[in-house]
């Protein structure tokens, strides 16, 4: 849901944005007044926030990430002026066009030290294709404009940032995801050999795609999926060990964030419900309904018509 605010002094844009991403402390780097504001936009899990301000930093301290709370990664795009990310003894500046991925739960710090616009994902880490240890060679490592893969990422994301209010109804969500599986690969280019050669996260990535090319088969499970792929249930749990999900978690949260993509694409506004389910693995209705109203906490139905005005 979209969401904008515009605050004229420095305490309340502090305020405001830790109540907008994760608990921050915050520095006014230049005298005088402060103004900035803040547009956001959730679409399913991933936020979208389109941010103008004056100088200022901030700063996710050792004991606010030690706190915990808000497992995500955060992914800043420079649109106008420069930015000075800090994280994992690793220092960038960012020039409009460049972006840079960062860990919310370890210590950052973010520096504007002049007027900016920036435009950031928010990214659950469960939902990002690389891991967080992947992520931890990456972090204030910048992804600059000569970078084949920012000309199609960088776009996208200016895109979406200056469409943000109406994304509520023209399929915003599978656009978010969408943008998240580029943000993946091109992190991952930044990695290069160090993610690429590993046996492991290969044959693990195969597996989640053959999860994704199978999810309308209500056969789908961690035995079908290892029967198919030549290993044993146990193998097939051990390559998952260390990640944030298990394999029925992972068919689970694809089959209900493939289930939104569907219920707000215009294009099947007219498709029922229960076929949407159908679409996803579901034989019967109430097994759909009760399963997304507990991923979503609202009825496939009642989701459908929050974010798809059909005419």
């Amino acid at each position: 849901m979209y969401q904008t605010q515009q605050v004229d002094s420095f305490a309340a844009w502090s305020r405001l944005i830790s109540q907008a991403f994760v608990p921050l402390e915050s520095e006014q780097v230049a005298s005088g007044h402060f103004s900035a504001s803040l547009a956001v936009n959730m679409l399913d899990d991933i936020g979208l926030m389109r941010i103008a301000s004056k100088p200022h930093a901030v700063l996710r301290t050792d004991a606010l990430a030690a706190a915990g709370d808000g497992a995500y990664f955060k992914v800043s795009l420079q649109v106008t002026g420069h930015g000075m990310l800090i994280q994992d003894g690793r220092e960038v500046t960012l020039a409009p066009g460049e972006l840079a991925i960062y860990d919310t739960q370890r210590p950052y710090s973010l520096v504007f030290d002049a007027p900016a616009k920036v435009m950031v994902v928010m990214i659950p880490q469960d939902n990002f294709r690389l891991t967080r240890a992947e992520v931890a060679q990456i972090t204030a490592t910048k992804l600059d404009a000569a970078h084949p893969l920012t000309g199609t990422v960088a776009p996208l994301l200016s895109h979406l940032g200056e469409h943000l209010p109406h994304w509520d109804n023209y399929g915003g969500a599978a656009l978010a995801h969408n943008a998240v599986d580029l943000l993946g690969t091109a992190m991952s280019s930044i990695l290069g050999s160090t993610v690429q050669g590993s046996a492991r996260e290969r044959q693990r990535r195969g597996i989640l795609q053959f999860i994704e090319r199978h999810l309308a088969d209500p056969r789908l499970n961690a035995h079908f999926v290892a029967e198919a792929n030549f290993m044993s249930v146990r193998t097939l749990h051990a390559l998952f060990a260390d990640q944030p999900r298990t394999v029925a978690a992972h068919i689970a949260a694809l089959r209900m964030q493939r289930a939104a993509e569907l219920l707000i694409d215009p294009l099947l506004a007219t498709v029922p419900v229960q076929s949407i389910g159908a679409r996803v693995g579901f034989t019967d209705a109430s097994g759909f309904s009760r399963a997304f109203t507990r991923a979503h906490r609202i009825s496939p139905t009642a989701y459908r018509r929050e974010h798809l005005t059909v005419s």
